[in-house]
C-alpha cells in the first residue's frame, strides 16, 4: 500500500514539474510591434574580407551566428569608423553584432 502511494505521489510531482505552485508567470515575450523594437546583441567570429570606412562598414565571413544566423559571408554596417581602425583583410576577429528591428549593425570589435 505505502509503495502505492509513494507511486502515485512521485507520478503527480513529475505531472507537476519542478515550479512551486504560488509561482507567478514569467514575463511574456513580446509580439508584434513590441518584438519588432527589441534590440538583440549576438557574439560572433568571423574573418575580414573587406573593409570600407566612408560607409562605414565592414564584410566578414562569419561562422554560425547562434540564434540569428548560419555561417556566410556578408557585409555588415559599424556603428563608428573607428571600429575598423587597425583591421585588415585576413584578420581573425571577435564582433558583437546589434539587431534591432530587423537592422543589423556591429558594434563591438576585437582582432585576434
Amino acid at each position: 500500500m505505502k509503495l502505492n502511494v509513494a507511486c502515485v505521489v512521485l507520478m503527480l510531482m513529475a505531472a507537476c514539474g519542478n515550479q512551486p505552485v504560488n509561482q507567478q508567470p514569467s514575463t511574456p515575450t513580446p509580439s508584434g510591434p513590441a518584438a519588432a523594437v527589441q534590440s538583440h546583441s549576438y557574439k560572433a567570429v568571423g574573418v575580414v574580407k573587406r573593409l570600407d570606412p566612408k560607409l562605414p562598414a565592414i564584410e566578414i565571413d562569419h561562422e554560425d551566428i547562434e540564434g540569428l544566423m548560419p555561417g556566410m559571408q556578408m557585409e555588415f554596417p559599424v556603428t563608428d569608423a573607428a571600429l575598423l581602425s587597425g583591421l585588415a583583410v585576413n584578420d581573425r576577429i571577435d564582433f558583437t553584432l546589434e539587431s534591432n528591428a530587423g537592422v543589423m549593425k556591429v558594434i563591438d570589435i576585437k582582432k585576434k
